[in-house]
């Protein structure tokens, strides 16, 4: 029997990367009760070996105050798969001076592709998301809506648990009464996360 390396698990573990990440992207865009948008964000992981990614997203505003999403994407090096969804609670709107506040929790299944020495694995990140965010306007129909949120929360892998937390700053830029937005984002991990940088197309009738 030809010798093999006989690794502690713990170091395999330490070989694949931290977690997944899918970016705040339009969650800070309230969409109006009964209204949709539908959005395609890919992205490119700066850490952990690096990768890119692209993910699709539905909004449905459920009431004036609260949406809920969902979200389907894919990657390529050992990040596969990764679905799930969540809701806002949007309870100070930007008016005026005023900015918006809210938050949202979200739960996103991560499946990670095996290698050699450890194999793959499934990951379930949640998070609570508070957000901050201002319109501003030209005068000349063309906006722009920055924003900053904190993602943090528990990811539980194999009867464990990380905690994680993300900082993302980002902005929506778009036309007065266009339906197609489009969004900048970067990503940075504050605590067993991943930095990014993201972007994307957004279509909210």
């Amino acid at each position: 029997m030809k010798p093999g390396l006989n690794l502690p698990k713990s170091f395999l573990l330490f070989l694949l990367p931290a977690t997944a990440s899918a970016g705040v992207f339009n969650m800070a865009r309230f969409v109006d009760a009964g209204k949709y948008s539908l959005g395609f964000e890919p992205e490119v992981v700066t850490t952990d070996g690096g990768g890119v990614a692209g993910n699709l997203r539905f909004t449905e505003g459920v009431t004036e105050l609260n949406d809920a999403f969902a979200l389907v994407g894919t990657g390529t090096n050992v990040r596969n798969f990764r679905a799930g969804g969540g809701f806002t609670f949007d309870f100070i709107p930007d008016m005026d001076t005023q900015p918006g506040f809210g938050i949202g929790a979200q739960a996103v299944y991560y499946r990670y592709k095996g290698s050699s020495l450890a194999p793959g694995f499934g990951r379930l990140e949640t998070a609570l998301v508070p957000y901050v965010h201002k319109s501003f306007g030209n005068g000349r129909g063309n906006i722009i809506e920055p924003f900053l949120a904190i993602p943090f929360g528990p990811a539980f892998r194999s009867g464990t648990y990380d905690w994680t937390a993300q900082l993302s700053i980002g902005a929506i830029f778009h036309e007065e009464y266009s339906p197609v937005r489009f969004i900048g984002e970067f990503g940075a991990d504050l605590n067993k996360s991943e930095s990014y940088i993201s972007g994307g197309i957004l279509y909210q009738p």
